[in-house]
C-alpha cells in the first residue's frame, strides 16, 4: 500500500467538494463505514476534519485546496476567518507557518479578554504586545484593557497586513 500524497486526479475520482458549504464527500465507498455520500466530519484533536485515504490520514481543508487548485500547498492552509470547519475554498488561503500563526484567536489562557493584552502587575497597568518573527515587542503600558487593545490592533494591521486577527 502506498503512502505517497494522492494526486489531484485521484482526490477528484475519491471525493466530491461542495463549494458552497465547503463539504467533502465520498463519490466512492471506501469501506463499509463511509457510504457514498457521506461527508468527511471526522475532527481530530485540533478540530480539523481528517479523512483516511490508503492508510494515511489527510486534512480536509488540504484535500480541499487540492481538488479546487490542482496542487498541493507549499506550506499551510489557513482558514481567514479562523472556524476549522469552515473549509469553503473562499475562507482558504495558501500560508507560510508564520502568516497562519498571525491568524490564531486568543489563547484561551487569556484574562484580559483580548488578544496581545496582558496585565503587568508590576507597574499596575495594561500592557500590549505582539509577535513578530517568533520574537514578543512590547508595544506600551495603558491604563484600560481597550487601550492596550487599540494598540495592538494598529500593530498587527501594520506587521501582519491580511493575516491580521485583532480578535
Amino acid at each position: 500500500m502506498s503512502t505517497d500524497p494522492i494526486t489531484a486526479e485521484e482526490a477528484r475520482q475519491l471525493f466530491h467538494y461542495n463549494p458552497e458549504t465547503g463539504d467533502l464527500s465520498w463519490k466512492v465507498s471506501p469501506c463499509n463505514r463511509a457510504p457514498v455520500g457521506r461527508v468527511v466530519r471526522a475532527p481530530n484533536d485540533k478540530g480539523y476534519y481528517t479523512v483516511m485515504v490508503r492508510g494515511k490520514t489527510y486534512r480536509a481543508h488540504r484535500l480541499i485546496w487540492l481538488i479546487a487548485t490542482g496542487t498541493w500547498p507549499a506550506e499551510h492552509i489557513d482558514h481567514i476567518n479562523g472556524d476549522k470547519t469552515d473549509n469553503r475554498v473562499e475562507n482558504l488561503r495558501e500560508a507560510t507557518n508564520a502568516e497562519n500563526m498571525q491568524n490564531r484567536a486568543a489563547p484561551r489562557n487569556n484574562t484580559s479578554g483580548y488578544k496581545g493584552v496582558s496585565w503587568h502587575k508590576r507597574d499596575r497597568k495594561w500592557r500590549a504586545y505582539i509577535q513578530v518573527d517568533g520574537k514578543f515587542r512590547h508595544l506600551g503600558y495603558f491604563a484600560t484593557p481597550e487601550e492596550a487593545h487599540a494598540a495592538y490592533c494598529k500593530a498587527a494591521k501594520e506587521l501582519h497586513g491580511a493575516f491580521a486577527n485583532t480578535g
